[in-house]
């Protein structure tokens, strides 16, 4: 219903309330507030980052460790890159586990990567603007796609004079 609401602009303030961790600011309730209204597409705060659930072909954790590391290093920078890449919030980055639906996905974000399965070769194709870009390949995929998100921000939303 917040949803249907939202998007037919009944109303201008969302309220969350969660029940916090004990100890911890009740914060989480304004970023999940944030996280709604991206997801409606109503306003853009950071970098969206998607990545697979996972499944029987994703037995690795690397897929989902660096979906952390890479949504973590876009929120980290966002204060600066705010005003330094106009547009930058809007960035979509997919970050998928095995070759099935991650090319898929892919092509949907603005920079994305499949990594590899279970049983599939140790190789992860990176997609630039809906397109095949290269393929990575040995022990630093992490740091090379890390390297191209970072390289794609400062193109493509960086001052042109």
């Amino acid at each position: 219903a917040l949803g249907i609401l939202a998007q037919e602009g009944i109303g201008d303030t969302i309220r969350v309330s969660l029940t916090p961790q004990p100890g911890e600011a009740r914060t989480q309730e304004v970023v999940v507030a944030l996280e709604i209204l991206q997801a409606l597409g109503l306003r853009h705060f950071n970098p969206s980052v998607t990545a697979c659930p996972g499944c029987g072909r994703t037995t690795s954790t690397t897929f989902q460790e660096l979906a952390k590391q890479i949504d973590d290093f876009l929120r980290l920078q966002m204060p600066v890159w705010r005003n330094k890449y106009p547009g930058v919030e809007e960035l979509k980055v997919a970050v998928m586990g095995c070759i099935v639906n991650g090319p898929g996905e892919s092509k949907h974000a603005d920079i994305g990567i499949s990594l590899p399965g279970t049983g599939e070769a140790p190789a992860a194709p990176v997609f630039i603007d809906g397109e095949k870009a290269m393929t990575l390949r040995g022990d630093k995929i992490a740091q090379e796609f890390h390297a191209i998100v970072e390289n794609y921000i400062e193109k493509r939303y960086g001052a042109t004079v």
